[in-house]
């Protein structure tokens, strides 16, 4: 299952986490905005005209009008993720958003498949670890349909037996096939060496025994638990007018409020060392390497800071990693640097590969750049360049009325302001030197890294000697 554009999602909280400001708008009372295609000379970016109000029920709903397409679409986040999987069940968050769509009380999944293709329209549902995400677009003459099509999925589903059945068999053989991914394999070896036990240790498609452990019982349960209009947002893009507004406003305002359960995620925690994992696989002919450790929430008041010294590390093609690794030693094809800040702290991993034969080269330059990297800072002239990329790519989260919001619904989400959006620029320029070094010395730790190679078991050795915490794994302890 994809999720929803991790580009616009990553780009998305950047400023506002930073911003320390207000919230607009959210207390019931509509909240309006300008155009998104500016920005003045005081680096202040206006936004496209929006309407924000809060049902009865607890849903909050934005309403985001853009006449240039006959276009509508419709998006409900709901505020619980992989992370609220039950100890045991990890993947119910996902299978239960991939069987939103085979059946409800009055259609079955074929039913509901030939009507929305009869008007064109695509659904999706996808899972990441702080929110579920579901989504349905068309053309704005079928606005009623698309409405009422979108409630019933949403707020309707019946979750038959066989679709439980042959959606619980289809992931199961997706897990099964990602133990042949290189990358994929890297990936689940980085989570559980990183976070272990904790939420955000799990895959969000689950485990295969976590997965085959799924019952009825579990789905139904954990629907009717999170999917409630006062755990979710919605927001409708596109051509409609004041009586869509209120037909929205009625078909949602029947959808039953009811208790949410806390979810009190503890803050992942990073063991110190420097620790070496071997994910085993013989026949390898290259390997998959991360470097990582805990990064930071997406409210840290250090997040703008941390994604201008992530861009200089090796967030941009033009980056230290890539410049040195990549161009000056040619150790690897790629090599690349990213936060995944969420609701409590996300990964920062570094992510490579290489021949087997460079393994311990990869290794020791890359820990050697990042340490160099940490104790010296980055410069004047690395702090322009990140800014003027930064600045350069910003208008790509908000180009369209459908970037724009699915951006203000994640705004709300992890509760930063508006301003984020507005003032993005303007935070880029007052950042100084300063400010990005002390950022770097705070939350970058290279001393505390987990090292995870997905290669084997002889062609990495040669890194025993750099850990006394070292182990080898065997791929199918992943499952």
């Amino acid at each position: 299952m994809a999720t929803p554009n991790r580009f616009i999602f990553t780009l998305c909280a950047v400023s506002a986490i930073s911003s320390g400001c207000a919230s607009s708008g959210g207390d019931g009372a509509p909240a309006t905005v300008a155009s998104t295609t500016s920005s003045s000379s005081s680096g202040v970016t206006t936004l496209r005209t929006y309407k924000e109000t809060t049902l009865a029920n607890g849903l909050k709903v934005l309403f985001l009008p853009d006449s240039t397409l006959p276009a509508l679409s419709m998006g409900l986040l709901v505020k619980s993720g992989s992370s609220s999987d039950p100890a045991g069940r990890s993947g119910l968050s996902s299978l239960v958003a991939d069987l939103l769509d085979q059946g409800t009380k009055r259609r079955n999944a074929n039913q509901i498949a030939e009507d929305l293709g009869r008007m064109g329209a695509s659904f999706g549902a996808s899972v990441d670890y702080d929110y579920s995400y579901l989504s349905l677009s068309g053309l704005s003459v079928s606005a009623p349909a698309l409405l009422s099509n979108f409630a019933e999925i949403a707020t309707g589903p019946s979750f038959p037996d066989a679709e439980i059945s042959r959606i619980r068999k289809q992931t199961l053989a997706s897990i099964e096939r990602g133990l042949d991914n290189p990358r994929n394999v890297a990936e689940l070896g980085t989570l559980t060496a990183v976070f272990g036990q904790h939420p955000y240790g799990q895959s969000v498609s689950g485990s295969m025994k976590t997965v085959a452990a799924l019952s009825k019982k579990d789905v139904i349960q954990h629907y009717l638990r999170f999917y409630r209009p006062n755990n979710s947002i919605l927001v409708v893009v596109g051509k409609f007018d004041s009586e869509f507004e209120k037909k929205v406003e009625t078909t949602f305002g029947s959808w039953a409020k009811r208790d949410v359960p806390a979810q009190n995620l503890a803050t992942p925690k990073m063991s110190e060392g420097l620790r070496i994992r071997v994910v085993e696989k013989a026949g390898l002919t290259q390997a998959q390497i991360r470097f990582a450790s805990v990064g930071i929430k997406r409210q840290d008041d250090d997040f703008l800071a941390l994604r201008v010294a992530n861009t200089i590390l090796g967030g941009a093609f033009a980056s230290r990693l890539n410049d040195k690794i990549r161009k000056e030693l040619g150790l690897t094809y790629s090599i690349s640097s990213n936060f995944d800040s969420r609701m409590e702290r996300g990964p920062f991993v570094i992510s490579t590969f290489t021949k087997i034969e460079s393994i311990d080269s990869v290794v020791s330059e890359t820990l050697k750049l990042y340490k160099v990297f940490v104790e010296k800072g980055v410069t004047s002239d690395e702090l322009n360049r990140a800014r003027g990329y930064l600045k350069g790519i910003f208008p790509q989260a908000i180009e369209t009325s459908d970037k724009l919001g699915f951006n203000l619904v994640l705004l709300r989400l992890y509760g930063i302001p508006d301003r984020y959006l507005t003032h993005y620029l303007r935070e880029l320029d007052d950042l100084s030197v300063s400010d990005i070094n002390s950022a770097i010395r705070r939350h970058m730790k290279p001393e505390n890294l987990a090292i995870v190679v997905h290669a084997p078991k002889e062609a990495a050795d040669k890194l025993k000697a750099m850990s006394p915490q070292f182990e080898v794994v065997p791929v199918n302890s992943l499952q």
